[in-house]
């Protein structure tokens, strides 16, 4: 297409390429005018990856073109040097397609499309060179198609070989058919299929055999030469090079997006296997255990903690998942016969520690921890697990886990199947219907519930709040999800408790829910737990809910939540032994959860025995000082034992630290009356009557501040009224709460009781 200088523009002091047309375009007026208006149209792309026009001209009857000097290699040069990975391959065919795309986007079709004709900079930028052939789609265009055939075929010197443009023809160009946008896809398809392979698909001795080739044959899977080819990116190459142009990509649009998504699968797979490569511990030839070393024994694992996994996403959105799935593994692990587990509130302290897992579970008393990661991106799911021996450091099993988000609790039965048969234990039939009342069909709807589960896990009034948004939308995208319903009542049931709600309005809203749970599955130790707790509380049907709570434990005695709310309708009842037995067994079960801690602190409390309260409130506080429970219950001891300036002290920070809870702020004015400081506990009683018209205040607590004051008239109205509104914490008020010791002979006090326990029974 004639000849190229490296030239000087000296008016904008750059290097340029200037090319010279040769004279059978010059000669043809129709031809060079043909000529002009492509150029004209090429250099109006402006796309990197396409050679920048700057001038077309003359001198004389010279006529040149003017384009961009471009420092590099072309793609053959680039071939010749090197094999390329799959990598840098998918890179520069997806610039190539981007190129194309936005030249037949401007009706320019390029009809060149060859390895001499790509330019390969030093920075990895790709540019399409020589649009010379290029052919403006005009309906108006009346240039015979024989002709581009015929100026493209180049011959070599070399007798009998042909090489140049004529491998990279479409079928439809070989036989001087009309081209179109179709043509590029095809010879582009040439180019990534040599790239790929090494070699033309259509290579031959001579013209005629390159021709038939084109014509008739199958070219070979680039993968048949590479193995390192992808299944994906041999489809993609034989879409481009079908000789029906109607059965081959129909846009170079189409292509470039199947280029991309490849490409970004293959980058996210090779960043997954750089993330979750398992690293073994690097020893000597003569360090190496045995077989029988290396792999423990069944007896020798006895004990077992799941790690939290850690959110390999990075979006802290991406949270719930990871504790999600980390509490359905561990959940599932415990019902293992023969084999301890590590409570969640345990495991879940070393969130985001940098510690060797061999190092935690060392320090949780393990014999073997589980492991794992979790990334989602475009609705798949990357997990990485490994199940590590804690004394040698050994991995004894381990896999990754590639699946669509849908297919999450596939993955949670698979790891868990896999970790007890590593550990050759078995689940029994009623320990698999547990798990199995626990299940939903919806992938979304259980995503819903492990968000809400997140968020109800924090306990504050704005977490309490979105927790019960996502609960109802787990319900909405599956009303039968019962394990959702049950959660929904837990949400409600904080809200009674913590008096973020009154209990005319939340109190009724969690037995529904939790009744509900139990329509769908009648034997739901989460839902019998919930209501149980009601008709504690609220209800004050002590038998009826006795009985529910019975149940839960029968059906799970691993499930801490049942035992504590077992053993608040015994401290109601005054079986204080019991209620202390049952809450230290719920302990027991989880002893780092911070809510088990506060609830044995609570029922010490109620029992008398506030030693043990006051210790285990503290204990509390060293697992989270910030967890406002413990310090509510730590003060209230410490004011039932006299020490008036602690007990102060930890229910300011109570009340602080629960967002200014009605509930905790009565039971601080209570502190101040019984230390003598009229005063402060006055300008509380103000404020709360003050927040009464827009928050609920129990009135429970309040009788306690006028108890302490020695107001028991005031008291035993506030009482009354309490039970006018059924406030929840009145029932300890009447039976526990030594603050009311002082009343329990008053006739007013004692009718009262008896027309709760009326009700009870």
């Amino acid at each position: 297409m004639g000849e190229v200088y490296l030239a000087q523009d000296t008016k904008l002091g750059r290097k340029v390429a200037l090319k010279v047309l040769p004279r059978d375009v010059i000669t043809n007026p129709e031809r060079l005018h043909r000529f002009e208006r492509e150029a004209q149209a090429v250099s109006a792309l402006n796309q990197p990856n396409i050679i920048t026009i700057h001038e077309i001209g003359s001198c004389g009857d010279t006529h040149f073109i003017v384009t961009e000097f471009i420092e590099g290699e072309t793609l053959r040069r680039k071939l010749q040097r090197t094999r390329l990975e799959i990598e840098e391959t998918l890179e520069i065919a997806t610039q190539i397609a981007s190129a194309l795309d936005a030249a037949h986007r401007k009706g320019i079709t390029h009809r060149d499309i060859k390895p001499e004709n790509i330019m390969v900079r030093e920075d990895g930028l790709v540019k399409i060179l020589d649009f010379g052939l290029a052919k403006l789609n005009d309906p108006g265009d009346t240039e015979p198609a024989q002709t581009d055939a015929s100026t493209r075929i180049l011959i070599k010197t070399t007798p009998g070989l042909v090489m140049g443009t004529l491998t990279y023809m479409s079928p439809e160009q070989v036989r001087g058919k009309e081209v179109d946008g179709r043509t590029d896809i095809f010879s582009f398809g040439v180019v990534l299929h040599e790239m790929l392979a090494g070699r033309s698909p259509f290579a031959a001795e001579t013209k005629s055999d390159v021709i038939a080739a084109i014509l008739t044959a199958e070219p070979l899977p680039p993968s048949g030469l590479n193995h390192k080819v992808p299944a994906e990116l041999d489809r993609i190459v034989g879409k481009t090079l079908k000789k029906d142009r109607g059965e081959r990509y129909q846009t170079v649009t189409d292509l470039l997006l199947d280029l991309r998504q490849l490409q970004k699968q293959l980058q996210f797979e090779a960043e997954v296997a750089r993330e979750f490569r398992v690293t073994q511990p690097q020893l000597k030839s003569d360090q190496l255990p045995t077989p029988a070393a290396a792999t423990p024994s069944r007896a020798d694992l006895h004990s077992l903690a799941v790690l939290p996994f850690t959110n390999a996403s990075d979006d802290p959105q991406m949270e719930y998942l990871s504790d999600g799935l980390t509490e359905s593994i561990l959940f599932g692990l415990s019902h293992l016969p023969g084999i301890q587990v590590v409570a969640r509130s345990a495991v879940f302290r070393h969130k985001g520690s940098s510690e060797d897992p061999e190092s935690i579970g060392r320090s949780l008393g393990v014999s073997a921890v589980v492991t794992g990661r979790v990334r989602q991106r475009a609705g798949t799911l990357l997990i990485s697990v490994e199940l590590i021996d804690v004394n040698s450091g050994w991995q004894l099993w381990g896999e990754q886990y590639k699946r669509a988000t849908g297919e999450i609790f596939d993955i949670e039965d698979e790891i868990g199947k896999e970790i007890s048969q590593k550990l050759r234990l078995h689940l029994t039939p009623e320990k698999q219907r547990i798990l199995d009342r626990r299940r939903t069909n919806n992938p979304e709807a259980y995503h819903l519930y492990l968000k809400a589960r997140f968020y109800w896990g924090k306990r504050t009034e704005e977490s309490l709040s979105k927790s019960l948004q996502l609960f109802r939308e787990a319900i909405e995208t599956d009303p039968i999800y019962a394990l959702a319903h049950a959660g929904l009542a837990e949400g409600y049931v904080a809200f009674v408790y913590w008096c973020h709600l009154s209990p005319g309005e939340a109190a009724p809203k969690a037995k529904a829910a939790a009744e509900r749970a139990l329509e769908i599955e009648p034997e739901l130790p989460e839902a019998l737990a919930a209501l149980g707790s009601m008709k504690t509380v609220y209800d004050w049907d002590t038998p009826a809910a006795e009985a529910l709570l019975r149940k839960a434990v029968e059906l799970d005695p691993r499930y801490p939540r049942a035992r504590q709310a077992l053993a608040e309708c015994l401290t109601i009842t005054g079986r204080f032994s019991e209620a202390v037995t049952e809450v230290q067994r719920a302990l027991d079960l989880d002893p780092l959860s911070l809510h088990m801690n506060a609830a044995a602190a609570m029922h010490n409390y109620y029992a008398g025995h506030l030693d043990e309260a006051i210790k285990l409130g503290r204990q509390g506080i060293e697992l989270d000082p910030s967890f406002f429970p413990a310090r509510l219950y730590l003060g209230l001891a410490y004011q039932a034992s006299g020490q008036l300036t602690d007990a102060v002290t930890e229910l300011k920070q109570a009340r602080e630290l629960s967002g200014g809870s009605t509930l905790v702020t009565a039971n601080l004015a209570s502190a101040f009356a019984t230390a003598g400081k009229d005063y402060e506990a006055n300008a509380i009683l103000t404020e709360l009557e003050g927040v009464a018209p827009r928050r609920y205040v129990p009135q429970s607590a309040v009788a306690a501040v006028h108890v302490s004051k020695g107001d028991l008239e005031e008291a035993l109205s506030r009482l009354e009224r309490a039970y006018a509104e059924r406030c929840v914490w009145l029932r300890y008020a009447l039976t526990a709460d030594p603050r009311f010791d002082c009343l329990r002979d008053d006739a007013r006090f004692r009718s009262l009781a008896r027309l709760v326990a009326a009700d009870a029974n």
